[in-house]
């Protein structure tokens, strides 16, 4: 039985081509450290559109290098702002700030930020606000350009976790006033496994000193700065296929809401990264993904994504969510395969 893979925000599969020959030379051929660092470094600035004087740190993936920034920006009595809609990785990494308090922005019940709050919210003792793109439950994206204009007025720093989006969706670090960006190598990018970083702006990389303890992982760097051509050579064809096979699979499962599932985030198929989640009515989730694995070959993730808030927040405690999500290699025909196989099911 054929594979259709539905986890592409977890980590994508296939990679980009040349990520794998890429990470070869450099086992087989060493001694070009160097090149391929400041490469990759380039090849991120250019897609984030980064200001001039950002600075990228290689890490393992995205949350590794966020705490240090959060370590090295934030003191006892600070404030930041966040949303409940966040990864948990996130939030564990600004409990571990000690003296700063918290505050989660309320949400919609699909998972999209109160906008107004927001600006009533960014008071002086706000030393940052930490905001995902998109949610990976729900799929909504944040008004980033808004929030970035409020903070920018303020001089609150912006932080955001840009997992789900980096590659498949635009990302202007400049125009939002973005200071901090981290994310992973290995989804939207479709770059090897063990890779990520987080991109500074110039004020936020003055405060920010280099990990020591940071070994670069170089072929895994090669890999990305691959995974980073095939962006620049196809990237507006890239997306345009990934948003269409992300309202394809959205029209697909709105047909079934209601009849056994509930379809989660905005009630449209725009605004949103290239996922949609369910919580299934007429079978647990759990049942449901099982018996999607064994008879149809549909992987996806399910379960609490290690974001209880974010499943609270959907209505969804009690058992989290069903995710699908795709990249631009999947096919509109798996997403046909996906939407028969559930209505078969419930």
């Amino acid at each position: 039985m054929e594979t259709v893979y539905l986890d592409h925000c977890t980590a994508a599969f296939p990679k980009a081509p040349g990520v794998g020959e890429a990470m070869a030379r450099t086992v087989l051929r060493p001694g070009r450290a160097a090149e391929e660092l400041a490469a990759a470094e380039a090849k991120l600035r250019r897609l984030v559109h980064a200001p001039a004087g950002s600075v990228v740190r290689f890490t393992p993936g995205p949350d590794w290098g966020l705490e240090r920034v959060l370590s090295a920006l934030l003191r006892p009595g600070d404030r930041v702002l966040t949303s409940p809609m966040e990864r948990g990785g996130i939030l564990r990494a600004l409990e571990r700030c000690p003296g700063v308090a918290v505050e989660l922005l309320p949400c919609t019940g699909r998972g999209e930020l109160a906008e107004d709050i927001l600006e009533k919210k960014l008071t002086g003792a706000v030393r940052a606000v930490l905001l995902t793109h998109a949610s990976h439950v729900s799929g909504t994206l944040f008004p980033l350009e808004r929030v970035g204009a409020l903070c920018r007025a303020r001089g609150v720093f912006l932080l955001v976790d840009g997992a789900q989006t980096l590659g498949p969706l635009p990302v202007d670090m400049e125009k939002w006033g973005v200071d901090g960006l981290c994310f992973p190598g290995y989804t939207g990018l479709l770059g090897p496994e063990g890779t990520g970083g987080v991109m500074l702006s110039p004020r936020l990389a003055a405060m920010v000193p280099p990990f020591p303890e940071a070994v670069p992982n170089l072929p895994g760097i090669a890999g990305l700065g691959a995974a980073l051509d095939y962006w620049e050579e196809r990237g507006e064809a890239l997306r345009r296929r990934t948003g269409q096979l992300s309202r394809h699979l959205w029209a697909r499962l709105k047909e079934l809401d209601g009849e056994g599932l509930r379809l989660l985030g905005r009630d449209s198929p725009h605004g949103r990264a290239g996922l949609v989640s369910v919580a299934f009515t007429a079978r647990p989730n759990e049942e449901m993904v099982s018996l999607l694995a064994a008879r149809y070959g549909i992987r996806c993730a399910w379960g609490m994504l290690d974001a209880p808030l974010a499943c609270r927040a959907l209505g969804c405690g009690g058992q989290g969510v069903v995710r699908f999500s795709v990249s631009p290699f999947t096919t509109f025909g798996e997403l046909d395969r996906l939407e028969g196989a559930v209505e078969a099911l419930l």
